[in-house]
């Protein structure tokens, strides 16, 4: 049974005919394409349809939907970040906290070389 992809019907998959479009990746962008692809049990090319019709079907109802929950979270993280920090320097332990800042903003930069690679 054929999945119908996102933003279309059945009736329309029907009556169009596919055509071949071209995209240009670099080599390492296209290896971790092929990779996802791969852990779902997808070509890679099914998959990069499939993820393209998703994004334009959604027109970004989903992050306005997780707006909320991100909100919420960071207020939670901020409550338990700024209360723990308090202790620790009541605790003598300023030494401690810094190096947890910093392993923290090394792993924020390794997160965000991922995102950009």
């Amino acid at each position: 049974m054929r999945k119908t992809p996102p933003g279309t019907s059945d009736t329309k998959i029907a009556s169009a005919k596919r055509s071949r479009r071209t995209i240009r990746f670099f080599e390492p962008e296209w290896e971790r394409v092929e990779a996802f692809a791969q852990a779902r049990g997808l070509p890679a090319a099914e998959f990069v349809r499939f993820a393209t019709l998703a994004a334009i079907a959604d027109e970004g109802y989903s992050l306005a939907r997780l707006a909320p929950i991100i909100e919420s979270t960071f207020r939670g993280t901020y409550i338990l970040a700024t209360r723990m920090r308090d202790e620790m320097f009541k605790a003598g332990e300023r030494e401690e906290l810094e190096a947890l800042v910093s392993r923290a903003l090394e792993m924020q930069d390794r997160l965000l070389e991922r995102v950009s690679a």
